[in-house]
C-alpha cells in the first residue's frame, strides 16, 4: 500500500465515506507494527477537534477508534457526538486533519509504507511512481490516480493512454510478470512484447522526443515491433544490447541462467555487448538464427541456423525443450507452472530429455519423463521434491 493510499483512506474514514472495504485495509494497516503509534496521533487530531477535548492521551480516542472500526467491518456504523459549534468549524479544520495525516505518515518508518510487491501478481509500476496490481484473467480499466493514465486489460494483453502533463515524470514504467503467467504490452508506437513467466519490463509511457525506442529486458519476451526507420528499437540487458529494425525475434535473459538467448524469427536485428551500445559493434543476425552469449565467459556470441519453433512455443502456452539436461528443464517448469522444485537426483539432473507440453499440467510433464527414467516425486503445495 502506499502512502497516498493509506492517507486517503483515513481522511474518508474520518469523514465517515469509506467503504467497508477500505475500513477493513484500514484495520489491517493498523495491527501492523510500528503503525498504531501513527493512527494515535492521528486520532488525537481528531478527537480535538470533534469532541473539544483539551487532553493530550490520544489513548481513550485510539480504542473507541478501534472499536468503531470494528463495528463498521461487521456492518455498525459509527456516530459522531459534535454539536454545532465543532460542526461549523468542520470544514476549516478538515485542512489540519488531513495535513497532520500528511506529514504523520511521511515521517513514519518507509518500511511499513513502502509498497510491496506480491510475487504471485501482476504489477504495473508506472513512470509516477503509481503501482497498479492486475490480474491477469480479469479485463478491465483502470485509471490512474493523478487521471493522467487509463490502463486497458483485455484477453491478457495490456496498454496504457496518457495525457500529455508537463508535470509527469520520465522514469520508465515497470511491468513484472510473476512465474505461471503470461502477459502482452502494447507500446505507444504500436509494438507489442510478450513478457514470458517471471520476467520483467522498463519502458517508456511515450518515445516522442526520444532519438531511439528504448527498452529494459529481465527473463525472457517475444518482440514483434513496428518498423520506424528513423527511431531504431533497442532492448537492453545487463549483458547485451539488441538493436531492432522492425522484426520479429525472442530474447531470453534470466538472472538464474548461465547464458543469454536472442532468436530471430523475422527482419533483421544487430547484437552487441551493453557497452558497445553505440551500434558500431554489432553482430548482425539472419531470420532462424540464434545468438547465445555465455555470461561466464565475457562477449562469447555463437551463432548458429536453428529451428525457431522450440524458441517460441511458450507464447502458445506450450512448454517445449529439446535434448536439454533435467536441471535446466526444471528452472524452465518452476517458472512456467510457479512452483519450486527440489531435485535430489544428481543423476537425473544431467539426463537429457526432449519434450512438448501444453503447460496446463506439470503432473503430465513429470510422469512422462518418468517413463523413460525411474525416479518419484512428492507435491506439498507448490513445492515438488524428486526423490532418487
Amino acid at each position: 500500500m502506499t502512502k497516498l493510499d493509506i492517507r486517503r483512506i483515513i481522511t474518508k474514514y474520518l469523514n465517515q465515506e469509506a467503504t467497508t472495504e477500505e475500513v477493513s485495509i484500514l484495520y489491517e494497516w493498523v495491527k501492523k507494527e510500528g503503525n498504531q503509534e501513527v493512527f494515535k496521533k492521528i486520532i488525537q487530531a481528531d478527537f480535538l477537534i470533534n469532541y473539544q477535548s483539551k487532553s493530550l492521551d490520544s489513548r481513550p480516542a485510539f480504542t473507541q477508534f478501534l472499536k468503531s472500526i470494528r463495528d463498521k467491518k461487521t456492518g455498525r456504523l459509527m456516530s459522531f457526538y459534535a454539536n454545532k459549534h465543532v460542526w461549523g468549524y468542520a470544514a476549516a479544520l478538515l485542512v489540519l486533519i488531513t495535513s497532520s495525516i500528511y506529514l504523520i505518515t511521511n515521517t513514519n518508518s518507509t518500511a511499513t509504507l513502502q509498497p510491496t510487491f506480491d510475487s504471485n501478481q501482476i504489477t504495473l509500476q508506472l513512470d509516477t511512481g503509481e503501482i497498479i496490481n492486475l490480474e491477469h484473467d480479469n479485463d478491465t480499466i483502470l485509471k490512474s490516480k493523478n487521471g493522467i493514465a487509463n490502463i486497458y486489460l483485455n484477453h491478457g494483453t495490456i496498454r496504457h493512454d496518457w495525457k500529455k502533463t508537463s508535470g509527469v515524470k520520465s522514469d520508465n514504467n515497470v511491468l513484472r510478470v510473476p512465474n505461471g503467467k503470461i502477459l502482452s504490452v502494447i507500446l505507444e508506437d504500436g509494438s507489442v512484447i510478450k513478457l514470458n513467466s517471471g520476467s520483467e519490463l522498463r519502458y517508456p509511457s511515450s518515445f516522442e522526443g526520444k532519438s531511439k525506442r528504448e527498452v529494459f529486458l529481465k527473463g525472457e519476451a517475444f518482440f514483434e515491433i513496428a518498423k520506424n526507420t528513423s527511431k531504431p528499437f533497442v532492448v537492453k540487458t545487463d549483458e547485451m544490447y539488441t538493436q531492432v529494425f522492425g522484426t520479429v525475434f525472442n530474447i531470453s535473459n534470466y538472472d538464474e541462467d548461465t547464458i543469454s538467448e536472442v532468436v530471430l524469427v523475422e527482419g533483421s536485428i544487430g547484437v552487441g555487448a551493453e557497452k558497445d551500445s553505440n551500434g558500431e559493434l554489432l553482430t548482425m543476425l539472419k531470420p532462424s538464427q540464434k545468438l547465445t552469449n555465455s555470461k561466464i565467459l565475457n562477449q562469447s556470441f555463437f551463432i548458429e541456423d536453428v529451428d525457431v519453433t522450440p524458441y517460441i512455443a511458450w507464447t502458445k502456452g506450450i512448454v517445449y525443450f529439446e535434448n536439454e539436461k533435467m536441471s535446466e528443464i526444471i528452472k524452465k517448469l518452476e517458472r512456467q507452472f510457479n512452483v519450486h522444485i527440489v531435485n535430489e537426483s544428481d543423476i537425473l539432473g544431467e539426463l537429457r530429455f526432449t519434450g512438448m507440453f501444453d503447460k496446463e499440467d506439470i503432473d503430465l510433464v513429470l510422469k512422462t519423463i518418468q517413463t523413460h527414467t525411474y525416479f518419484n516425486y512428492t507435491k506439498n503445495g507448490k513445492t515438488i521434491i524428486i526423490k532418487k
